[in-house]
Parts: structure tokens; C-alpha cells; sequence
């Protein structure tokens, strides 16, 4: 089928790579909009606020939080590769997504930390009294905390407007901001429960962190993801056009989707809901996150399918690898079933080696499709020869 056939991934945008502007060359380094500036100026205040905050709680602590450092590492690229396995047709910018966890682990806790002394006092005023010292976290988290996140991703969407233009890139941003502000929370809560523990700090570090560790697969990482999506359809990157009506529910859906999932989380024990306990909470999370993604996986097929077309009818066409056109390796584009079912026949052609192969195969033909609409960029755009 020719290109015409079908409707462009995005349009053809040609300039010189060193312009800010068309054709800029640079994803993220653009000196020369005030979108990118208001990001460095937030990441700056945001790091000095948020330094002067616990500066204190981490020297006094910092013997213990130094010895269960390799568990906070551990934790970011556990859930780092989670996030990027969910992200199976490779949409993934590396660099943004560092700066995402960057602006995550600042930002939204410098604002959080004060936003959150304030409202859990109003919750004390208002609630009926012992409601508001059970609820008030339940409030205050959600409410303090996910609008300074969602501030990071409109920003970092805003400043990347040229390579960030699917509901699957608002997601990983979300979830690398979540992230990014989930382990260091982590940090702080060990930092501060370090000298409650009457055997050791370490032992009082040690104990929160292991519990936050596990229970954080269904964490900021995720009401961020979730909303990211929104902001994704807020800001018209969809592949299909929305009107603004639908722009505008859909990011309102989804942010009160990842307040209600962090108030659920804060929540504390309800005799009258004795089964809304953790692993519910945990279920419920992750069944909510597997719905929008799908919401992104299928925008992302969309636009993968589309690039394909126009791939296979361009020049370039000619320079792709052979094995680009083999089935195990097109079916990269597919449904997961599709996927599965593509590896299984190579399975059968060729054993262990032909789906190694054929998992590389897909890794680069996914990449060139991811190209394909960046042309005119001069970001990572396709090779002459591929």
C-alpha cells in the first residue's frame, strides 16, 4: 500500500537541527522557550526547598541510610523495568524519562511537603473530630501531592512537544515522575523513622523501607502513569484528533482516577469494609493501571501501523534488513496474542536462537518505526541506511 493511503504519523517538518524551533535537533534542551526554563527554574527551587527540608533528618540518619542505600536502588530499577515492560512497542525516551524522575524526586516533594502540613490541619478543622486524625492523610496525600507531579509531566511534555506526541509517552513520563518522587519518600520516610526504633536507626530505616519497597508496585509510579495519559489527551497528543470537550474529560477522568487510588491507598482501615485491605488495594491499582495503558497500547499500534505503511512505501524501504519483513518480527506492531503467536512460529522454525533473533529483530524494527515519526526533527530521526 502507498503512503498516500494513509494519513501521515505527523507532519513533515523540516529546518535546521540547531534551530529552537522546526527542526530544532534537540529534544529536550531548548534554551530558547520559556516552557524549558520555567522546567530548570522549578528543578532548582525545587531542589534547594527540598534540601533545606531534610537536611537535618538525613545527617542525623545518614549512617543508616548509606548502609541501606543498594535497597533504594535496587527498588528504582526494579520498578523502572517494570514500567519500561509495559512499554512493549518501545515509545520510551531515555533521557526525558531521567529527567522525569529528576523532577519527580524534587519538585512535587518540596511542594507536597509544605501543601501537606496545611491541609492535614484543615482536615483536623473540618472532619468531625478523630476523622480528621484518621483521614487526614487520606486527603492530604492525594491532594498535595499529585497536582506537583502533574505540573512535571505537562512541562516536560510541553518542552518536548516534537518526539512526546502519544498517550504511551505522557504514561512513562507520569511514571518515571512517580517514581522518581516515590523512592525519594521512600528516603525520608527512613530518614525519619530511623530514631523512633528503640533497638537502632538502622533497624528503624531498615524495617519502613523494606515494608515501602514491597508494598510500592502499586505506588506514585502508577497514579502518575495514569494521569500522564491524561495530560497526554489534555495536550492533543492522540493519534486520532479529540475535540477539546474530550481532551478535557479524559484528563479530568483520569487525574480523579489516580486521586481516588491514592486516597484509597492512604485510606485507613474501615470496620464496615473489612475487605478493602492492602492486597485488594494492590489488585485494584493494578487493574485500573492495565486498563489505560491498554487505552495507550492501542494508540500506539495505531500510529505504529500507520508509520509501517508509510515506511514500506518510502526509499527507505529498500535499505530495511530482510528479516524486517518476516513475520515474527512485523508482528512486533500487534496485539500481545499477535505477539506471542510470532515468537511461537519462529519457535517452531527455528528453536531458542531463531526467538532471540527474532526478539532483536523486533527491538530495531521498532525503533525504526519510532524513527519514522520523528523525521524533520533532527532527533534520532531514521538512518539513511538502516
Amino acid at each position: 500500500m502507498s503512503s498516500a493511503a494513509v494519513a501521515p504519523t505527523r507532519p513533515a517538518v523540516r529546518g535546521h537541527a540547531g534551530q529552537d524551533g522546526p527542526g530544532y535537533g534537540h529534544e529536550f534542551f531548548r534554551p530558547r522557550s520559556a516552557v524549558w526554563w520555567l522546567f530548570c527554574a522549578l528543578v532548582a527551587l525545587g531542589t534547594t526547598g527540598v534540601s533545606l527540608a531534610v537536611a537535618k533528618s538525613f545527617t542525623t540518619a545518614k549512617d543508616s541510610l548509606l548502609a541501606i542505600a543498594p535497597i533504594f536502588a535496587l527498588t528504582l530499577v526494579l520498578f523502572a523495568v517494570i514500567v519500561l515492560w509495559a512499554d512493549p512497542y518501545r515509545a520510551r525516551r531515555p533521557w526525558i524519562l531521567l529527567l522525569a524522575t529528576v523532577f519527580g524526586a524534587t519538585v512535587p516533594t518540596w511542594l507536597g511537603g509544605h501543601a501537606n502540613e496545611h491541609i492535614l490541619e484543615l482536615a483536623a478543622k473540618v472532619l468531625p473530630w478523630g476523622v480528621g486524625a484518621d483521614w487526614g492523610a487520606a486527603f492530604a496525600g492525594p491532594t498535595s501531592e499529585e497536582w506537583g507531579k502533574t505540573i512535571g509531566v505537562l512541562v516536560i511534555m510541553l518542552v518536548a512537544s516534537r518526539t512526546l506526541t502519544r498517550p504511551m509517552q505522557g504514561l512513562l513520563v507520569g511514571a518515571f515522575v512517580g517514581l522518581g518522587f516515590q523512592i525519594f519518600e521512600n528516603v525520608s520516610y527512613a530518614a525519619n523513622n530511623a530514631p523512633t526504633d528503640a533497638n537502632s536507626d538502622f533497624s528503624g530505616a531498615f524495617s519502613v523501607t523494606l515494608l515501602r519497597s514491597t508494598i510500592g508496585i502499586s505506588s506514585h509510579w502508577l497514579y502518575s502513569a495514569i494521569i500522564g495519559v491524561g495530560v497526554a489527551y489534555l495536550l492533543g497528543r492522540t493519534v486520532k484528533h479529540c475535540s477539546v470537550m474530550v481532551r478535557i474529560s479524559a484528563f479530568a477522568g483520569l487525574y480523579a482516577l489516580g486521586w481516588v487510588l491514592h486516597f484509597l491507598w492512604n485510606a485507613p482501615p474501615v470496620a464496615a469494609l473489612p475487605w478493602l485491605g492492602m492486597p485488594v488495594k494492590v489488585v485494584l491499582a493494578l487493574v485500573c493501571f492495565v486498563l489505560v495503558a491498554r487505552i495507550a497500547w492501542r494508540q500506539e499500534r495505531e500510529y505504529l501501523a500507520r508509520a509501517e505503511q508509510e515506511l514500506r512505501g518510502s526509499p527507505l524501504a529498500r535499505e530495511l534488513p530482510a528479516e524486517y519483513g518476516q513475520p515474527a518480527v512485523t508482528s512486533a506492531v500487534g496485539t500481545r496474542t499477535q505477539r506471542r503467536r510470532g515468537l511461537k512460529e519462529a519457535r517452531k522454525a527455528g528453536g531458542r536462537r531463531a526467538v532471540k533473533q527474532a526478539r532483536r529483530a523486533r527491538a530495531g524494527y521498532l525503533d525504526v518505526l519510532q524513527a519514522w515519526g520523528r523525521r524533520g526533527t533532527g532527533v534520532d530521526e531514521p538512518p539513511v541506511s538502516v
